[in-house]
């Protein structure tokens, strides 16, 4: 059995790889039977294709541990996978693949709200399906939308700080969002038809990212419909139910688009760490990295 830590996990798992991984674990042929919480721990139990697997992971607050164990079809345990590493590339994997699906083919400009452990890879994830020209990042503390700007220069997307969420928006085509809001980070009005928005940080209906106005004259394309039924709390909040899935976008079963807003709703289904754990768990052993046990 392989075991990958935090940086064999992101040396074994490109964000292109973890796009493809996406399509199995968001697609028809996966399972994501409910959770269950014990002590201080949850956990999350999912299949994707022919592997399963379960995520446990810490709900004590400032203790972002966790871990994803994957099986193959007969049951073997093929591998661990560090579960914060993998759950920050699988989700930015997914935005990715949504914006793939849903946004304009010349989306050149991006909005990052949130510069939070989400916000790189849900950078990489864009950028790595569109060819990004401008990447304007916020956040509610500048000094860290500066730094991840930043960070993001350095590597060759050109990012820029932005001191208003408004600012960052207007005239954005993809704008994601990864914070802990609950309330609106921007505007209705500062959002123009064709643009495509992947919210991936409110999880718990409590929480919401984007104003309900935006929600309804959405698009709503959700990773679970069950599971955004119970906790997407900017779909709940809004009274908007979802017009498909992405597995429904995958298949071809949806409407036409057009010049609609388009709205990929995200909350985490652990079909898409069982995905993603077993694509960087193939990748790693090609590679030679981790420990075998």
């Amino acid at each position: 059995m392989l075991i990958l830590d935090a940086g064999a996990t992101r040396l074994a798992l490109s964000m292109d790889r973890a796009i493809e991984a996406m399509k199995v674990g968001l697609g028809d042929d996966r399972e994501v039977p409910l959770r269950t919480l014990l002590g201080g721990s949850m956990f999350m139990p999912g299949r994707a294709g022919a592997e399963t697997g379960i995520k446990v992971v810490s709900i004590v607050p400032g203790n972002p541990a966790g871990i994803v164990a994957v099986f193959d079809a007969d049951g073997s345990a093929i591998g661990i996978v560090d579960g914060p590493t993998l759950t920050s590339i699988r989700t930015g994997a997914a935005a990715g693949l949504a914006t793939s699906l849903l946004s304009r083919p010349d989306a050149k400009v991006m909005a990052m709200l949130g510069a939070g452990a989400m916000a790189a890879d849900q950078v990489a994830a864009v950028a790595a399906v569109r060819g990004l020209e401008e990447i304007r990042v916020w956040s509610r503390r500048p000094e860290r939308a500066r730094e991840l700007a930043k960070r993001l220069a350095e590597v060759g997307l050109p990012a820029t700080p932005y001191s208003k969420a408004d600012e960052a928006v207007h005239g954005a085509d993809v704008i994601s969002s990864a914070t802990p809001a609950k309330t609106p980070l921007f505007g209705d009005d500062a959002v123009g038809a064709g643009t495509h928005i992947n919210a991936v940080g409110a999880f718990t209906p409590e929480m919401c990212e984007i104003p309900a106005q935006t929600v309804n004259r959405s698009y709503p394309v959700v990773d679970d419909l069950e599971a955004a039924a119970a906790e997407a709390g900017d779909l709940i909040q809004a009274g908007r139910e979802p017009v498909a899935t992405i597995a429904d976008v995958l298949a071809g079963r949806h409407p036409q688009i057009g010049e609609d807003v388009t709205l990929f709703k995200s909350v985490g289904i652990a079909s898409q760490d069982v995905a993603a754990g077993a694509a960087a768990l193939a990748s790693a052993q090609a590679m030679g990295l981790g420990r075998v046990v």
